[in-house]
């Protein structure tokens, strides 16, 4: 296992250290300290899991949550805080955060719920390709039964025959 992960970090020091040690064989770190950078790393990479810093970004943090799941639902954001924040930890838990984790880290911790997040991650493609293949069999089932339109509708994403919005209803 080799997950790509995302390290938001506005202090210099901490980013630097905790790149050092996460960057080897479990894991590919992509350091960042600003949304500009984030957002360029996000689409040019394929981000398993995210290291988000709230205690340095506040409210922006939270932003930057959006944004990641804006650009990629999958990716597993897990949130570095302090004591003095958790209201952020709790509305980005909101947002979809898989997990929150207090500064100063356990680093044997930090490893662990990283792994649990890609793990996370993974059970989750295999989800949506499962999903993206039933459709497909679902169409190809009405297209031979003669029901092209309803077909159509499966593969258009405008949900179940039965649905009153789709075509082919019965």
């Amino acid at each position: 296992m080799r997950a790509n992960l995302l390290l938001i970090e506005t202090d210099n020091l901490f980013r630097m250290n905790l790149t050092r040690r996460l960057d080897g064989e479990r894991f590919r770190v992509f350091p960042a300290n600003r949304p500009a950078v984030i957002k360029r790393l996000i689409k040019k990479n394929k981000i398993d899991v995210a290291l988000l810093d709230l205690s340095g970004l506040k409210l922006e943090g939270l932003n930057v949550l959006r944004l990641i799941k804006k650009l990629n639902p999958l990716t597993e954001v897990i949130l570095l805080n302090t004591t003095g924040n958790m209201a952020l930890s709790i509305e980005g838990m909101k947002l979809g955060a898989f997990d929150d984790l207090l500064i100063p880290l356990n680093i044997n911790t930090l490893i662990q719920r990283i792994e649990s997040a890609y793990s996370q991650k993974k059970e989750n493609e295999k989800r949506v390709r499962l999903k993206g293949y039933q459709k497909v069999m679902m169409a190809a089932t009405f297209a031979e039964a003669g029901e092209p339109e309803t077909a159509k509708a499966y593969l258009n994403n405008r949900g179940n025959p039965t649905d009153s919005n789709s075509k082919g209803e019965r």
